[in-house]
This record gives structure tokens, sequence and C-alpha cells, in this order.
């Protein structure tokens, strides 16, 4: 089993296959629901997500740098 990264180290991706969203732990935001708090999507509201692989990290690096210029 591998050892998880530090808290908002990792970059993840939404866990909706539809969602594009993609970021790190720490821009999830909180969500009041019933009687607890849960951190989900700002984009879509999904609950879930997935760490990113080596590849997607890569593309996610490039698209920001090309945002940024």
């Amino acid at each position: 089993m591998t050892e998880r990264q530090a808290w908002n180290t990792a970059p993840i991706r939404c866990g909706c296959s539809k969602c594009k969203w993609r970021g790190y732990e720490g821009e999830l935001i909180d969500e009041r629901r019933k009687e607890w708090t849960q951190r989900v999507c700002p984009e879509c509201g999904c609950d879930e997500y997935t760490f990113m692989t080596p590849g997607e990290i890569r593309a996610w690096e490039r698209k920001k740098a090309k945002e940024q210029s």
C-alpha cells in the first residue's frame, strides 16, 4: 500500500467523470450536509476525488502555465 502525501500537496481531480476540475485538497469547499460538513468539488459539488496520475499532473501543469502567459 502506498502512503498518502501530506494534506494539500498532492494534485487531485474531481471524482465525477464529467467534471474537469483539478486542484488540491485545500481547494475543496466545505458544504453542510445534514449533521456534518463535507468537502466537495467547487465546480460540481461532488464529494469524491482521486489523485492524479503523473501524466495528468504534467498536462494540468502545462494548462496552468499556458493560462498564466
